[in-house]
């Protein structure tokens, strides 16, 4: 894991960024920093010493010819087999690590190459002979990697503020509004800067004679061909695991209550693994001692709670908000940040986490009404029925919701839950802004789009939901220097996932099925067969109402939140009456009333983005 900035075509750039910043930004790479310049390319290169901790593997990395450079930012995970396929082809290698398997795997097999690899990761490979850089993002968007085209040549960075450092960029107006209006967060390839943009998951782009060519070169195939097994699941789950598992230095595992950290905890357990496991219980939200508790008393796992003791005010929000560069998606994103500096002091570079089952599996509330659709209109009437009976649900109910669902699908209504901002808004702001309101969460096309439930899955990888969450784990992990693995997100485990029948992922009527019925022999059945799921850590309505309220009343005064439509004094007035409103309701984990809390959330993070990048 580490960190990298690369100018092409652009000598001078990268010379004072080298004098000024060699060591301020050092968090994504604190083991080692490697600077490398010709005429035509600089790189500056951070290291955070995971496989082969000899300097051996230090970046960048050369051809025996010097005809190519190679830097790369992840984990390889399969990088032992690739390695051994190259020995087998009288490959030699002086190093232990993955940047050489990498760059010889591509000296000897070319670009397909990429289509071996098994991990997450960005790749820059500079062929100093024709004077191309071609460069790769892991497949889900694990690892990030920016750029911004100059006149004369690229900048690409693993973090937007090396960027920002070298070429002060103006704020992206439209998508803050974007944020603001609809909590949409890194979807597409612009950011809440101009002209910086970022690589896509699963793209690859050329950069030659001065000019960029982008193509995907992977993505999940929706197919229908095999049935559920739970023994093949768990194998496959558990074989997925293991290799998430290989490092040269201490590996943590985060546990919550909830299905999926407790399953890679579990799992590992039966794979002969010592564990070290890690939780947090903020105030204020959903107890899951009881379900956390369960699990380590059954496998007498070595665990600990840690204490976050910052409070939570605004200096300290503003450490999270500078590593995250852009505005996030709720208070969570805070105590994950701190609960990863904690893990990072008592000795641990590698943390496993959970990240992805929701999107993969089918675990969102709102993906069960669509599956119920795809079963009426696939003629699985038995299945439809035992699963209402099974969820006490009332069959007129249902299919109501799901002739509204596509009622909404046919007319192309948005599909957004929460308007509170709309109260706010005047009516031509609403009419300019029409294209950001009628905006999807889960884009589907009932013409096109042969299977909605897996489309659905798809968007929920590839665009919100996933990706937002991807952006702040990573900047979060690596603000302490530590290297974040999301176990269930592999391609080969994903295309496996795909393959296995819409109809079978709801085994016994619960979301996430599949997992649940091939873990429960080895995990925890209070866990298990957890009916409630509960959300991330943190209470947004007690942070914004009774945390840090004084302090978003002054930024709202100061703040020309009228560019936005906003009605200021409505506003205003509105927030002391739901004070006192929410002082009863702190505790509520209802969607409805937590929702009420996101957009002022959304508000306050925006405003302080704008001091810190003190953009006016």
């Amino acid at each position: 894991m580490c960190g990298f900035i690369i100018a092409v075509n652009e000598p001078n750039l990268l010379i004072n960024f080298k004098k000024n910043k060699l060591n301020a930004y050092n968090h994504r790479g604190p083991d080692n920093t490697r600077y490398f310049s010709n005429k035509n390319i600089s790189i500056l290169f951070r290291r955070l010493s995971i496989i082969d901790l000899s300097k051996k593997s230090d970046q960048p990395t050369f051809s025996e010819n010097l005809q190519y450079t190679l830097v790369f930012n992840g984990e390889i995970y399969n990088y032992k087999e690739l390695r051994e396929n190259l020995i087998n082809k009288n490959v030699k290698f002086k190093s232990n690590g993955e940047a050489e398997v990498l760059l010889k795997g591509f000296i000897n097999f070319g670009e397909k190459f990429i289509h071996e690899v098994r991990g997450m990761f960005s790749i820059c490979l500079w062929d100093n002979k024709k004077k191309k850089l071609i460069v790769y993002r892991d497949r889900f968007g694990q690892k990030p990697l920016y750029y911004y085209k100059t006149k004369r040549g690229i900048i690409f960075s693993s973090e937007i503020k090396d960027i920002n450092y070298l070429i002060k960029c103006e704020e992206n107006f439209e998508i803050s509004k974007r944020y603001i209006y609809r909590g949409l967060l890194d979807k597409g390839r612009e950011t809440f800067f101009k002209k910086i943009n970022r690589v896509l998951p699963s793209e690859k782009v050329i950069f030659y004679n001065n000019k960029l060519i982008r193509e995907i070169y992977w993505k999940p195939k929706i197919l229908e061909y095999r049935k559920f097994d739970k023994e093949e699941f768990l194998f496959r789950y558990l074989e997925n695991l293991n290799i998430h598992l290989n490092a040269d230095v201490k590996l943590a595992f985060l546990l919550s209550g909830g299905l999926d950290s407790s399953s890679l905890v579990a799992g590992a357990i039966h794979l002969k693994k010592k564990i070290k496991a890690f939780s947090i219980l903020p105030k204020h939200t959903i107890n899951e001692k009881p379900y956390i508790d369960s699990l380590v008393k059954k496998y007498s796992i070595s665990h600990d709670y840690i204490d976050i003791k910052e409070t939570l005010n605004g200096e300290n929000f503003e450490k999270v908000l500078f590593h995250q560069d852009e505005p996030f998606q709720g208070i969570n994103c805070f105590y994950q940040f701190y609960l990863q500096r904690e893990i990072k002091k008592k000795g641990f570079k590698v943390l496993i986490t959970g990240d992805g089952g929701d999107e993969v599996l089918g675990g969102y509330d709102r993906m069960f009404l669509i599956y119920m659709d795809y079963l009426i209109k696939n003629k699985k009437e038995n299945l439809f029925l035992k699963i209402l009976k099974l969820r006490k649900l009332n069959k007129t109910e249902i299919i109501s919701k799901i002739k509204k669902f596509n009622y909404s699908l046919q007319k192309n209504i948005s599909d957004f839950e929460d308007n509170s901002i709309l109260r706010y808004l005047n009516k031509k702001t609403i009419i300019s802004n029409s294209r950001i309101f009628h905006e999807k969460w889960n884009d589907l096309n009932i013409n096109t789009d042969k299977n909605l439930f897996k489309k659905t899955l798809f968007n929920s990888i590839f665009t919100n939901d996933l990706q937002m969450s991807l952006r702040m784990a990573d900047r979060n992990a690596m603000a302490s220097s530590l290297e974040n693995r999301a176990p269930i997100l592999d391609h080969v485990f994903i295309d496996y996932v795909f393959s296995i029948k819409t109809e079978d992922f709801y085994i016994d009527g619960k979301s996430k099925g599949m997992l649940r019925n091939s873990i429960k022999e080895i995990s925890d059945n209070k866990i298990v067969n957890r009916k409630r799921k509960s959300g991330r850590p943190g209470n947004d309505i007690y942070f914004i109402f009774f945390s840090v309220f004084d302090e978003l009343i002054e930024l709202l005064n100061i703040s020309n939140i009228g560019e936005l439509g906003i009605d200021k004094k409505y506003l205003l007035n509105d927030m002391l009456k739901m004070k006192k409103y929410f002082k009863s309701k702190i505790n509520n984990f209802d969607r409805s009333t937590r929702q009420a809390a996101f957009f002022f959330f959304r508000l306050y993070c925006y405003l302080k983005w704008k001091n810190l990048q003190k953009i006016i």
